[in-house]
């Protein structure tokens, strides 16, 4: 690395080689303001745009959690208007040993509903 800048101050030398003409940065702000285009004003909708697109997903959010709420759940309501639906002893059997329940909680589960 130094071996670089070495060669390189041998070459160029240690005076910097680009000028700058006199008074250069003086009018430089005032020219480059002249030169950009004047600044149009948004229209409503333009600056109102992200308030749509917010109010939008709110309402979608909205409208989802009111379906998923007040949905009638039909597969309960069949169940429970139902009141002839047979039901074998098998599937008792098989419920009572998925929950693990003995006769003694089928028991005071079924007294205490009636």
């Amino acid at each position: 690395m130094i071996n670089e800048e070495q060669y390189i101050k041998s070459k160029v030398g240690g005076t910097n080689p680009f000028r700058v003409p006199d008074g250069y940065f003086d009018n430089l702000t005032a020219q480059v303001m002249q030169q950009l285009p004047e600044r149009h004003r948004q229209s409503l909708v333009v600056r109102l745009r992200p308030w749509f697109y917010a109010a939008a997903c709110f309402l979608a959010v909205l409208f989802t959690a009111a379906v998923y709420f007040y949905s009638p759940d039909t597969s309960s309501r069949q169940v429970a208007t139902n009141s002839n639906v047979t039901v074998s002893e098998s599937y008792i059997d098989e419920a009572a040993d998925f929950v693990m329940a003995d006769n003694n909680d089928i028991y005071a589960c079924l007294a205490s509903e009636y």
